[in-house]
C-alpha cells in the first residue's frame, strides 16, 4: 500500500467505527478530499468560465471584424493570453483524483470491518459489490448532472458517464460507487455556486464576453 492508501485506510476504519455506517464514512472521506482540492477546483472553475466567455467573445469579434478569421483568431489569442486561459488545466482535478480513487480502492480491499449502512440496507459490507447494481447505475446517472451545466448538450454527454459508471462499478466494491455518488453530488453543488453571477464577479473576477472585447 502506498502512503495515500495507508492514510485513507486508517481514516476510513476510524470513520466506519465512529459512525457505524460505511456509506456515511465514505461520504465524509469524499467531503474531506473535496475540501483539500477546493483551491484547485476554484482555479479549474475559473478557467472553464473564462473559456466559455472567450467562446462568446469570439462571436462578438466575428461580427465586429465581419468574419475575418485571421483577425478574429489574433484578437482571441490576445484575450486568452491576457487572462491566462489554458483549457488543459480543466483536466488537472481529474488527473489528481485518479490516484486518490485507486488509493481508496486499495484501502477498501485492506479494510476488515464488516459494518453495514442504514442508507444501503441491501449491502452488508463495503467490500461487497452491489448485487442489485443499484448504486453503479445511480453513480452513472448522477455523473450526468454536469450535462445540465454545460453550454452544449448532446446525447453522448448523457450516455458516456452512465456507461462508465455502470461498466466500471458494476462488480467493484460498493464503497467506490458511494464515493462516486458523493463526489458527483458535491461537484454539482460546487458548480452551481460558481455559476452565480455575484460569485463570478466578486470572488473570481470573471469578465463578461463584452468586457473581454472592450478591454483589448
Amino acid at each position: 500500500m502506498n502512503m495515500i492508501s495507508i492514510v485513507l485506510s486508517q481514516l476510513l476504519a476510524f470513520l466506519v467505527s465512529t459512525t457505524g455506517d460505511w456509506f456515511i464514512a465514505v461520504a465524509l472521506i469524499t467531503l474531506g478530499i473535496k475540501l483539500l482540492l477546493f483551491p484547485l477546483s476554484i482555479k479549474q472553475q475559473k478557467v472553464q468560465l473564462l473559456t466559455a466567455n472567450l467562446t462568446k467573445a469570439r462571436t462578438i469579434l466575428s461580427g465586429k471584424f465581419h468574419n475575418q478569421i485571421k483577425k478574429v483568431n489574433s484578437e482571441s489569442m490576445k484575450i486568452a493570453s491576457k487572462y491566462k486561459i489554458n483549457p488543459l488545466f480543466t483536466f488537472a482535478t481529474l488527473i489528481i483524483q485518479a490516484p486518490v480513487f485507486f488509493s481508496l480502492y486499495v484501502a477498501i480491499t485492506h479494510l476488515s470491518i464488516p459494518v453495514g449502512s442504514i442508507l444501503i440496507p441491501w449491502v452488508s459490507d463495503l467490500h461487497m459489490a452491489d448485487h442489485l447494481h443499484i448504486l453503479p447505475v445511480i453513480a452513472g446517472l448522477l455523473q450526468t448532472l454536469s450535462v445540465f451545466t454545460a453550454e452544449n448538450k448532446n446525447l453522448l454527454m448523457f450516455i458516456f458517464p452512465v456507461a462508465i459508471g455502470v461498466v466500471f462499478l458494476w462488480k467493484a466494491p460498493v464503497a467506490l460507487s458511494a464515493y462516486w455518488i458523493a463526489n458527483s453530488v458535491l461537484r454539482f453543488v460546487e458548480v452551481q455556486i460558481f455559476r452565480l453571477g455575484p460569485i463570478q464577479r466578486k470572488y473570481l473576477n470573471i469578465p463578461s464576453p463584452e468586457e473581454m472585447v472592450q478591454r483589448l
